[in-house]
């Protein structure tokens, strides 16, 4: 009967031989995270926990053994029609948990196969949903919706359902080729998205640092064109006051003939043709008609308390009647 007893049990798998041990027919040894199943004459007894359990030599007997560890069951790989009649080849890794040995070793024939069918037509029909495209965007959510469709068909065996991971989806050999030039493509275009933003955004920053430029060379000529006015207005201001006091007259004598002799040598330079009195030239007289009319303009700035503007070298040469 032992012989027999051993037969059995070897029979029944390797999981029951190696995980169930049972001594002289009465001490019976279950492994951490198992769970025995006995049978007493042929019908379910109770479930026997990890640690040493007694049964009675020939009416008891251990049956069923489940591993209550979470469990990588593979998916191997299968065929599946998308909504826009492209077949793909996915294979695919289900990962479950045994929480009711009861229900496990009874609500079912073979719970492997079972589960791993339940799958693979689950994941066919999620897949028949989809496009080709969302096929491979919505990965994540192809997973979450096989995992709540197969926890809801497993749920009365014991079994629940933890994750579904797609491992490979494998498109025919055209439709490779064309996701390559689609994705090519798809490169090229945000590549020259990118350039032509590149190019726009330069251009604006070289029309702004133009614009800035600009601005500032205008602030500067106008803030310029003010220093060289106020400065134009003091001198002004102060040649008029000197040229007012008694030692004024003989300095203004002075500038006025330095003046209209740098006239005459810059008129006799090579290159210029002159036109000018055949009677010499006589710097006195001229010299003293430009301070008769310095003297005239004096007269009339006092009178209209204006300091008066001084007289420009051509002024000067046209005095002694000189054309150019």
């Amino acid at each position: 009967r032992r012989v027999h007893g051993d037969y059995l049990s070897r029979k029944m798998g390797n999981m029951l031989f190696k995980d169930v041990r049972t001594v002289f027919g009465t001490l019976v040894f279950v492994r951490q995270n198992y769970a025995a199943l006995l049978q007493r004459f042929g019908k379910y007894h109770r479930i026997l926990k990890p640690g040493l359990n007694f049964k009675i030599p020939f009416v008891d007997d251990v049956k069923h053994v489940q591993d209550m560890r979470e469990q990588c069951i593979e998916i191997s790989s299968q065929v599946a029609i998308t909504k826009d009649n492209v077949a793909l080849h996915i294979d695919a890794i289900l990962y479950i948990q045994v929480v009711d040995a009861y229900q496990a070793s009874y609500g079912v024939e073979n719970i492997r196969s079972a589960i791993v069918n339940l799958a693979q037509t689950t994941m066919r029909s999620e897949i028949g949903k989809l496009t080709l495209d969302k096929t491979f965007e919505e990965r994540e959510t192809l997973n979450h919706q096989i995992v709540t469709a197969v926890s809801s068909e497993v749920g009365a065996w014991g079994i629940n359902c933890l994750r579904y991971e797609i491992r490979d989806i494998e498109p025919p050999g055209n439709i490779q080729k064309s996701m390559i030039l689609q994705a090519e493509s798809e490169r090229q275009k945000r590549a020259d998205v990118l350039k032509s933003e590149g190019d726009r955004q330069a251009a604006i920053n070289i029309a702004e640092g133009d614009k800035i430029s600009k601005s500032l060379r205008a602030e500067g000529q106008a803030e310029a064109t003010i220093k060289v006015s106020k400065a134009s207005a003091d001198a002004l201001k102060t040649i008029g006051e000197v040229i007012a006091s008694d030692c004024g007259k003989p300095a203004a004598s002075f500038l006025v003939a330095d003046h209209y002799i740098d006239s005459y040598e810059k008129l006799a330079k090579k290159g210029n043709a002159l036109i000018i009195d055949t009677s010499p030239i006589e710097a006195a007289k001229n010299i003293t008609e430009a301070f008769e009319i310095l003297n005239k303009s004096l007269a009339n700035s006092k009178n209209n308390k204006q300091w008066p503007l001084p007289l420009a070298p051509k002024q000067l040469c046209l005095t002694s009647r000189s054309h150019i």
